[in-house]
């Protein structure tokens, strides 16, 4: 509901449910605080085979009328520099840092009655504080709504930096970070081994700027004609075209976390990450060490 209107994400959605995806990731402000409702829709006859998860603490500006014609001329000069950005930037204000106790009763019941269910399964704070993690108030509430069941699991959304946070520092009732999985950042790739509760990892936005996937395609092509690669990987290596570097950095991302959530809107590239997964060329023990070249480290 931000970028694509509600047939294209229907569709998308729908293409995603066919190939096996079944974990759907939203927030009370995404889409213009519209996009819950589209998901609730979606998933309806469905709601007991998915995993939502969901955030709170960044309210998203509701739409004016004004704002409303301006959001479909938005996605029709996205492409044009300068104009989209600007209709991009009075179209979605939001206010961020929204962690009282009764801004999260009042953002779940909405999510909750959007999403047209009971309960969510994942509710992260949405750009996580260190001043929210160590709010005893709203840490108690949101251990009463996993004791009522409205929220079977609580997590933060944020840097590897205030997720690691989380897992050392954190109260016990948070067991689920989503954070950036930037396989040239070391903070967010050693996130596992702070992991000591046992919380799910989800990664998103794993091919990052254009200039990320520049960097990685030059790494392992510079790995093809290393000796100290061994002979097997290079030849896996060599040539590689964006099939197999898809494959690498989906497989590098999916062996430091429990899943990846991205937004593909059209069908062919969603088909396309799936076929990556499950068709990945690549050993565990070869993506551990592309993955540890990546972080600089020669072991």
């Amino acid at each position: 509901m931000g970028r694509v209107g509600k047939s294209a994400s229907l569709r998308a959605m729908g293409a995603a449910w066919d190939a096996g995806i079944t974990l759907f990731d939203t927030a009370r402000s995404y889409g213009f605080g519209e996009a819950e409702a589209v998901l609730g829709d979606f998933l309806c006859g469905r709601r007991d085979q998915a995993v939502i998860a969901t955030k709170f603490g960044i309210a998203a500006q509701p739409l004016t009328p004004i704002k409303r014609v301006a959001v479909p001329l938005l996605r029709i000069a996205k492409q044009l520099p300068g104009i989209g950005r600007r209709l991009k930037r009075g179209a979605n204000a939001i206010t961020e840092g929204q962690f009282s106790v009764s801004g999260l009763r009042s953002s779940l019941e909405a999510s909750l009655k959007a999403l047209q269910t009971d309960r969510v399964d994942i509710l992260f704070l949405h750009e996580a504080t260190p001043e929210a993690l160590h709010n005893q108030e709203l840490m108690s509430e949101l251990e009463a709504l996993v004791r009522a069941g409205k929220v079977l699991r609580v997590g933060l959304y944020g840097s590897p930096e205030i997720c690691a946070h989380g897992l050392t520092d954190g109260p016990p009732v948070l067991k689920a970070m989503q954070f950036g999985a930037d396989l040239m950042d070391s903070a967010a790739m050693q996130l596992p081994d702070h992991n000591r509760r046992g919380a799910l990892l989800i990664g998103n936005h794993p091919f990052g700027s254009e200039d990320r996937v520049a960097r990685t395609s030059a790494m392992l092509a510079a790995m093809a004609v290393d000796e100290a690669v061994p002979a097997e990987l290079r030849d896996k290596l060599w040539g590689l075209n964006w099939d197999g570097v898809l494959e690498a950095v989906l497989g590098m991302c999916l062996a430091r976390t429990d899943a990846l959530v991205f937004s593909m809107m059209r069908e062919q590239h969603i088909q396309h990450n799936v076929r990556a997964v499950e068709m990945c060329r690549f050993s565990a023990g070869e993506l551990d060490l592309m993955q540890s070249r990546m972080r600089g480290v020669r072991p």
